[in-house]
């Protein structure tokens, strides 16, 4: 059986021949660039920062290729259920989606997507100077496109989960002393869950008390959760999931999901909850990533490509206030690896071009600038560009990716997570013990992939 542990390998791998590549240019190979002159393509992605800095870069995409891209983006939710009606109706009314990479079975599954190993063996196609598909890391490009031994699409905004902190409140001497005397040891950045909690707890102050030597104007949280029935409140708790030693499926694909160590986790989850800011159940990235500009909440477990938002002099209070770490760590590191990939669906009107855009898409010049806009690429040489490298998120970033965690890729898995969003929202709720939540979540487990227990994965 596969272990349902997958681990993302971002900066070393045997295949990479990126030597060149970041100083290079991207313009045509030859006139075959334009071969598809004329052609517009209709994509569909999520609002989100890599989205808007790829928007950006469309108008030479045009000028290169003669292609006229026509960018749809939306939240997340919207996203998912436009795709799954146009891919139901066989509408061809995208030529491009882009999904979460826990989607892809359940496309590949029903044909929704097709292979790009057709395109990538023609030769014609190959049309996009500066272009390199050794470059691509390998573990993201075959956890975001990979099924069944067939590549089926290209990551992008490959984010992963790690935690954010106050750096400030962690320097400052009156704080770390008052740390000290109620706590017992220094106030340093939380390596463990239990070291954790103390400092959300330490943290948590009232309207009225010092914070740091000034008198807060309103109340002041240790950390930032999200718990809202959405996607949000499954990528964070997953997190504690794994490292407790808990998860989905345990390593023979049994449903382990209300195993004692993934009960433990949701029990610490709730009761971290008490040191949130109120409405946990109501927020999602978007909330969390306010609260931390905001200076409402000291800590937060987020996910990276929210980080540029934080460090936004414009947008944000704490603007290079912060600090970045891994996730504490239980039996064993897992930090969420989050990533979207581009798909070519079956019923595109024009593949071919679709994978032309592909190539470019994958360009040193484009990563570059997706990274340099807050987004975080897919190439190697560009991961080791000097430019990228003074990020203050950049190191952990790249910590975390070498220790990520991905969620099951299963056909079943959009059924599965419904459920188990809904069972963790109402734990947070209080309207579940995190025993019953998660043993309601097995039932519906059971449910839903009767017959195919255990389980096996890509």
């Amino acid at each position: 059986m596969r272990k349902q542990i997958r681990r993302i390998t971002a900066l070393t791998l045997t295949s990479v021949m990126a030597a060149g590549l970041a100083g290079s240019s991207i313009t045509a190979a030859d006139d075959g660039a334009k071969k598809f002159a004329g052609t517009t393509l209709y994509m569909i992605a999520e609002q989100q920062t890599p989205t808007e800095s790829l928007k950006k870069q469309l108008e030479n995409f045009e000028t290169m290729t003669g292609i006229k891209v026509e960018l749809e983006m939306a939240p997340l939710d919207d996203v998912i259920q436009k795709e799954t009606l146009a891919f139901q109706s066989k509408s061809g009314a995208y030529d491009i989606v882009a999904a979460p990479y826990q989607f892809l079975g359940n496309m590949v599954e029903n044909q929704y997507i097709q292979p790009l190993e057709p395109f990538m063996n023609d030769e014609s196609l190959a049309v996009i100077d500066g272009y390199d598909s050794s470059d691509i890391i390998e573990g993201m490009w075959k956890a975001s496109g990979e099924w069944d031994g067939q590549l089926y699409g290209v990551p992008a905004n490959s984010c992963i989960m790690f935690m954010t902190y106050r750096k400030d409140l962690f320097e400052n001497a009156e704080e770390q002393a008052a740390f000290k005397e109620k706590y017992g040891y220094d106030l340093e950045v939380p390596k463990d869950w239990k070291t954790y909690r103390d400092i959300a707890e330490f943290f948590t102050r009232s309207k009225g008390s010092t914070l740091a030597g000034e008198t807060l104007s309103r109340d002041f949280y240790g950390v930032s959760m999200m718990g809202k029935r959405h996607d949000a409140v499954t990528c964070e708790w997953l997190n504690y999931a794994w490292s407790f030693g808990g998860g989905v499926f345990d390593e023979d694909g049994n449903i382990a999901i209300n195993s004692d160590a993934s009960v433990e986790a949701l029990e610490y989850f709730v009761d971290l909850s008490q040191f949130a800011p109120p409405g946990v159940t109501s927020k999602t990235w978007d909330e969390q990533t306010t609260e931390i500009q905001q200076s409402i909440a000291a800590m937060a477990i987020m996910f990276n490509d929210c980080a540029p938002a934080c460090e936004d002099p414009d947008s944000s209070l704490v603007a290079g206030k912060l600090g970045y770490s891994t996730i504490p760590v239980g039996v064993t590191p897992a930090d969420h690896y989050g990533a979207w990939g581009y798909y070519i669906p079956s019923d595109s009107p024009n593949p071919e071009a679709a994978y032309v855009f592909l190539e470019w898409f994958n360009t040193p010049d484009v990563q570059k600038q997706i990274a340099l806009d807050g987004g975080f690429p897919n190439l190697t040489s560009i991961y080791n560009d000097p430019d990228l490298e003074a990020l203050p998120y950049w190191e952990a970033s790249m910590e975390a990716y070498e220790i990520s965690t991905t969620r099951p890729r299963i056909p079943q898995w959009n059924q599965m997570n419904e459920a188990l969003m809904l069972q963790l929202s109402n734990c947070l709720a209080g309207q579940e013990t995190p025993k019953d939540a998660l043993d309601n979540a097995a039932k519906e487990f059971e449910t839903i992939l009767e017959g195919k227990l255990p389980v096996t994965y890509q």
